[in-house]
């Protein structure tokens, strides 16, 4: 397990590339706190090819104004005939505990080279595979697209491929550092005994883009995070 488990899904990046049917660009950042400790977060979507996009996402959490660590998640993928193609994903943790990941999708191959750290795996993948963090986009794409109340997605975890769920709860008017904004609030199916939960609530006039997250970790370390400001397509996000 990672030292910050809790991270990678408050990386929860809904909303974004540059297609006009696709996802599109956007620039956010969030008020948070991981840890028991303030932190700062932001997650931005990008066009780095004439057919690839970027997704990024930073948390640094900060005592005294000291950065003590930080996490880097990213993936580039293309948007094909409206489904993600997971091309590159990586993990990175710095600061007083660090850990790395990255995985390599050949689809000519239908195989991945995966790595944690000092372990390495290849595995053989299928289309719509995707990765810990574009399997987001593909979530933010289908609420777009579909009235469905739940999502189904094949993830690929380390040296597996994971089934992870998604539940439509509500849809809801929050009040934000940006006023009210209409939202569709989200969570991930667990385990009925599981000490975990991870809720979002998801801007749908704005592409889908996550407003707010709760998390509770398997050692019930709890996560918060805001929207605080954000661009999306080059428009600046405002409330109702």
């Amino acid at each position: 397990m990672k030292p910050w488990p809790l991270l990678l899904l408050l990386f929860i990046s809904l909303g974004a590339a540059a297609q006009e049917n696709g996802p599109h660009p956007f620039d956010a950042r969030y008020q948070a706190k991981a840890l028991g400790l303030s932190a700062s977060a932001t997650r931005r979507q990008s066009v780095t090819g004439e057919d690839t996009i970027l997704l990024e996402n930073r948390i640094s959490l900060t005592i005294l104004g000291a950065n003590i660590g930080t996490v880097v998640e990213a993936s580039e993928f293309r948007w094909q005939q409206d489904h993600v193609l997971p091309l590159h994903y990586r993990y990175d943790q710095s600061g007083i505990s660090s850990s790395h990941e990255s995985i390599a999708f050949d689809w000519e191959q239908n195989q991945a080279h995966s790595r944690s750290d000092d372990e390495n795996w290849d595995l053989d993948i299928s289309s719509g595979v995707l990765d810990k963090l574009s399997y987001s986009v593909q979530l933010a794409q289908d609420l777009q697209q579909t009235n469905g109340s739940e999502f189904h997605y094949r993830v690929l975890d380390e040296d597996e491929i994971k089934e992870q769920t998604y539940r439509v709860l509500a849809e809801e008017v929050l009040n934000t550092p940006l006023g009210k904004l209409n939202t569709v609030k989200v969570e991930r199916v667990r385990e009925d005994d599981s000490p975990r939960s991870t809720t979002v609530w998801l801007a749908r006039d704005w592409d889908y883009l996550l407003v707010r997250l709760e998390q509770v970790s398997r050692s019930g370390t709890k996560t918060e995070l805001m929207l605080e400001s954000a661009t999306v397509a080059g428009k600046e996000l405002k409330g109702l």
